[in-house]
């Protein structure tokens, strides 16, 4: 049995030779992204269950409330971006006016994330705490406040950053890691994502057209995070789409359970360990996942044993990682609760095999 490890609130140390996604812990909004280690099988801690305790609301919405934004209309809309070696994309927004280094630019991020040895010497303020949920529980962390962070033509005033230790990633991604964009940016922008160039191009979503020939699908944002729906092997759910996510699926063990997924199927073992513990695993592939009218052959997929922690949330059927967005110029437009994918003229071969392992 291969373990995989979620350190606490801390991300994952992934081994840069075998597939990795994260395991980012999400306070009750769903907090970050925080990389986990991940042997031949991935982790990842979901948004929590859609009726958090009342308390836990109030909490969550006071450290995500909206900065103030301005657009630069003048600005280039395309950012500076690179690929780290694990395949994460990486951007450099100015914190405070200041060029401090790499930030993950991350989609399943219910919240923007700064790492700690940078808080001191930003000069943010404290905000408060939230509680974050992972695999097998949930953790305290604390939040501060930039006065500004820019990025492309965006500039936000007192933006929210959740704070987390990311020094350990330097060694898997390449380069220290600084921080990870998240729904604090992307709930204020239209972005287009292309993740073979690598290419992010961020625009006010009032002044945006899309292009000819794609189309608009509705997106679900409960918890903060991105959602369409997708079919595989003749069943249809709720997928969470996950640009920080480098394993191609990874279920919910309500949806294991409900749709009966371990039977008939050739299986590998597995561990998640997270906030509060640990929980048994199943991996194989999916014969064929499907959504944006593309369908994907031979998916390799992640099945949690065990109904515990943000595992357990019955809302979302799973995710969707990076692999199996590769076909696609993926656009993204919070503010209006929308999503478009629009094919790539080349490439969906090749990332239909690349979902698959191949």
């Amino acid at each position: 049995m291969n373990p995989s490890f979620e350190l606490g609130s801390n991300p994952r140390t992934p081994d840069p030779d075998r597939t990795m996604t994260r395991c980012y812990p999400t306070a009750r909004i769903p907090a970050s992204a925080l990389l986990v280690a991940v042997l031949p099988c991935a982790c990842r801690a979901e948004p929590a269950p859609a009726q958090a305790p009342a308390a836990e609301r109030v909490a969550a919405e006071g450290a995500s409330q909206e900065a103030e934004l301005r657009f630069d209309h003048a600005a280039e809309p395309t950012l500076a971006v690179r690929r780290a070696r694990t395949g994460h994309l990486l951007v450099n927004p100015l914190v405070n006016g200041r060029d401090v280094g790499a930030f993950i630019f991350d989609t399943g991020a219910g919240i923007c994330v700064v790492s700690t040895p940078h808080v001191a010497s930003l000069g943010l303020s404290e905000a408060g705490a939230v509680e974050a949920l992972g695999i097998g529980g949930s953790t305290a962390s604390q939040t501060f406040v930039a006065d500004s962070l820019e990025l492309g033509p965006m500039t936000l005033s007192r933006h929210t950053l959740l704070a987390t230790d990311l020094g350990f990633l330097e060694q898997h991604l390449g380069e220290p890691i600084v921080g990870v964009i998240g729904f604090g940016v992307l709930s204020r922008c239209v972005a287009e994502l292309d993740f073979v160039t690598p290419r992010i191009a961020l625009f006010e979503p009032a002044r945006y057209e899309l292009a000819e020939g794609a189309s608009w699908l509705p997106l679900d944002l409960e918890g903060r995070t991105p959602a369409i729906r997708a079919r595989f092997e003749d069943r249809e759910g709720l997928f969470q789409i996950d640009t920080g996510a480098n394993t191609p699926v990874a279920f919910h063990e309500p949806a294991v359970r409900r749709w009966q997924l371990l039977e008939g199927r050739e299986l590998g073992d597995a561990r998640l360990g997270g906030v509060g513990g640990s929980i048994a695993a199943k991996s194989c592939k999916l014969a064929w996942f499907e959504f944006a009218g593309l369908r994907q052959d031979a998916v390799d997929a992640l099945f949690p044993l065990e109904r515990k922690g943000s595992r357990a949330n019955a809302t979302r059927d799973g995710a969707i990682g990076a692999p199996l967005l590769r076909p696609f110029v993926m656009v993204t437009d919070y503010s209006h609760g929308r999503v478009a994918f629009r094919l790539r003229v080349t490439g969906a071969g090749d990332a239909a095999k690349t979902a698959a392992g191949r």
